[in-house]
């Protein structure tokens, strides 16, 4: 997804495909055990945002790309509904174009390997200027081994505009001018051979700021620390236990006197498997079981089971990809001390020709909000959902040059004092390797 956010399980990193690759001597060894050991850092909720973080380039071998993108999108509900952007009676629809740099480097040494992707980029639209912002998003890290053990940093950079459609009714006019910026450092090591255990710790910390000051509530920072023990074998593939603890806080919320503070600690303890069926079919999933433990008075806890799935089938024609999440998290609603989201999606492709690809994808999300009944006249629960389609269709015209058309409709529904809204859109990106 979503991805979405939030993560209920120890991921493995998509590094893990070396072991496939076709390589020698010790880079070999540390490859497998990135795959094997670095996932400790993946293992947090994305702390009051609804963007995940760039991932780690998948590629295993040797990569620098450099792109220069251009995109122009018309969308005929930028506002989200939402009468605090549109008061100028301009309508809803807009016009933006969005250049930026794309980065996606992988360089890999004798004993490991150092990365950095993402995006650098700017928004301008064309009546709302008001939205005009900043774009980036980068993620950098390295792995070293030492001895039998793989050490794993990596560092995550995000700002941009906050997400319109996470603003209450009761928020003030101008809290769509909001900038979010978020960040998150992270560091694991594993120990163990190519078989057999391989114990894991690993620690991240998420800090997400706002720049309006009426927006500082959704001011957050979140500790994790996650412990695994995997076991791989020839025959069933990765199988790991593991276990979560993470300490949440919204250091700028105001909360009703004699409250405390607002925040959430949450305990989860699970399960996961990850093998490659056969040479078509892969397969990665887990299932924990998380209590989250809200620390603002009068909040309601949480016991649950969540999971995370994720199926890979690789046809002649086409791929399909399945995806499915269950997790609790922060919220950015000022009342709503944490929300318990569920994601599913589908995403098919198909390649027309070597140039020429499309690809097809269908998400859902449902969130379920719980907050503390000290907040006079806020709904002490409630939920909205999302309905995400979309198509895309890319043609490489040179070795260098790639264009892409793209389409999608989103529709949100809640039972909260969220704007509901439906939006159509429809957009053109060319690309240039440097």
């Amino acid at each position: 997804m979503k991805r979405a956010p939030g993560g209920t399980i120890v991921r493995e990193h998509d590094i893990q495909k070396a072991e496939k690759a076709r390589l020698t001597g010790r880079f070999t060894l540390s490859c497998g055990m990135v795959a094997l050991f670095a996932t400790a850092a993946w293992t947090d909720p994305a702390l009051a945002q609804r963007t995940a973080f760039t991932p780690r380039p998948n590629t295993t071998g040797r990569q620098i790309d450099v792109r220069a993108s251009a995109m122009i999108e018309y969308n005929d509900n930028v506002v989200v509904s939402d009468p605090r952007i549109s008061g100028r009676g301009d309508g809803t629809d807009d016009v933006l174009a969005a250049p930026s740099l794309d980065l996606n480097i992988v360089l890999p040494r004798a004993t490991g390997t150092t990365y950095l992707a993402g995006s650098i980029g700017y928004r301008f639209y064309s009546k709302y200027t008001n939205l005009n912002r900043q774009n980036i998003s980068l993620t950098g890290g390295a792995d070293q081994r030492l001895a039998s053990c793989l050490v794993h940093g990596e560092i995550g950079y995000q700002s941009r505009l906050s997400d319109l459609s996470s603003l209450y009714v009761l928020d003030t006019v101008d809290s769509f001018k909001n900038t979010e910026e978020s960040r998150r450092y992270s560091a694991d090591v594993g120990c163990g051979g190519p078989y057999g255990l391989r114990p894991t710790l690993g620690y991240s910390r998420t800090e997400v700021r706002n720049s309006q000051a009426n927006r500082k509530y959704a001011d957050s920072d979140t500790d994790t620390f996650t412990a695994q023990l995997g076991l791989q074998s020839p025959s069933l593939g990765t199988i790991s236990v593991f276990g979560r603890y993470s300490d949440s806080a919204y250091i700028h919320r105001p909360v009703p006197a004699g409250g405390g503070e607002d925040g959430t600690k949450s305990y989860s303890a699970g399960v996961q498997l990850e093998r490659n069926v056969s040479s078509r079919f892969n397969f990665r999933g887990s299932v924990n079981y998380t209590k989250v433990d809200p620390k603002l008075s009068g909040t309601d806890s949480f016991s649950g089971v969540g999971f995370d799935l994720s199926a890979l089938y690789n046809a002649d024609l086409f791929t399909v990809q399945l995806v499915g999440s269950r997790a609790a998290q922060p919220s950015v609603l000022y009342f709503v001390s944490y929300e318990v989201m569920t994601a599913l999606s589908a995403t098919v492709t198909h390649d027309i020709s070597t140039r020429t690809k499309v690809s097809f994808v269908a998400s859902k999300t449902w969130r379920d909000y719980a907050a503390s009944n000290r907040f006079a006249g806020a709904p002490i629960s409630g939920n909205d959902n999302m309905l995400s389609l979309g198509a895309n269709a890319s043609y490489d015209a040179t070795r260098r040059l790639r264009f892409m058309l793209g389409a999608g409709y989103d529709e949100r529904t809640s039972n909260l004092r969220l704007f509901k809204y439906h939006a159509k859109r429809v957009n053109l990106t060319a690309s240039l390797a440097l």
